[in-house]
């Protein structure tokens, strides 16, 4: 069995919930002081309403007047931009009770680092923020601060803490305090052999099940253009496997968050046990 690295995702999710790990990677990519970083009630964060696409946020914490989402992206994809857009209209939406005022929306960071340069521009560091077209001299102070690294450009940042996560994140090779941190926290976790096969099966379950759901909407896209007559059942079942994909996703974020990976892993073989897993938890 291969060890994991900090770029598999319950990996990355195992390390950086410790709050002092997840404080200094905050502040070496964002450059400012985080103070104490208290976790949010993942649940909460899924969808911001009953029918929309839900989201599994790999880290979502709060720390001071701020809430940061940072996310391990290691396959490139082109909605990037948009996939940034959603996430932030799901924090908003949950962070805010009916009648609240707007003005208590807390400024927020949404971060992802990528395996991959996102944009193409060769830049170690993107930091995407809102402005005015018409003039420079209007402030646009929206709180909202996104940002996208590029781990193989490690050698193009100045900054030494960030080029040494970033060369960590794409080479294995640890140097600098973050970096040395997050390798022994690493090296700790593969120790683990009983919580390394369950993230192993944990992964592979999330895999096999991306998998069949491709495969079945393929086949009934197939399906449809044989016998237009049957386009729109295959529409329909095409939908049916989508919200399924989402109480998957639902499924993953609370097991994860409640420390169950091996619940998940028990019903990887058992399509039936998994639908009932799904239903214990309200999904």
């Amino acid at each position: 069995m291969r060890d994991l690295t900090i770029k598999d995702w319950p990996m990355f999710d195992k390390v950086v919930r410790d709050p002092e790990v997840c404080a200094l990677m905050l502040e070496v990519i964002l450059g400012i002081e985080v103070g104490r970083i208290e976790y949010a009630d993942d649940e909460h964060f899924e969808k911001p309403h009953l029918s929309g696409r839900g989201v599994r946020m790999d880290v979502f914490v709060k720390g001071g007047d701020a809430v940061y989402d940072i996310e391990m992206q290691t396959v490139k994809e082109s909605s990037l931009i948009k996939r940034m857009r959603y996430y932030q209209a799901t924090m908003d939406a949950a962070l805010l009770d009916e009648g609240d005022d707007f003005d208590l929306l807390p400024d927020s960071y949404i971060i992802f680092i990528c395996d991959h340069d996102p944009f193409g521009h060769g830049l170690p560091r993107y930091t995407l923020e809102h402005g005015c077209e018409e003039t420079d001299d209007l402030v646009v102070d929206d709180g909202m601060c996104w940002v996208a690294l590029n781990a193989p450009a490690w050698e193009k940042e100045h900054d030494a803490p960030l080029s040494q996560l970033l060369k960590y994140v794409h080479t294995g090779r640890a140097q600098g305090r973050l970096a040395r941190i997050l390798d022994e926290r690493v090296r700790d976790a593969n120790d683990n052999e009983a919580w390394k096969e369950r993230a192993m099966g944990f992964m592979t379950v999330e895999m096999d099940h991306r998998v069949e759901l491709r495969a079945a909407e393929r086949k009934d896209y197939a399906a449809g253009e044989e016998a237009g007559e049957a386009r729109g059942e295959a529409r329909g079942e095409a939908k049916g496997k989508a919200e399924s994909q989402k109480r998957f996703e639902a499924l993953i974020t609370k097991l994860t968050a409640e420390g169950r990976l091996n619940d998940l892993e028990s019903v990887a073989d058992d399509p039936e046990a998994l639908s009932r897993l799904m239903v214990e938890n309200g999904l």
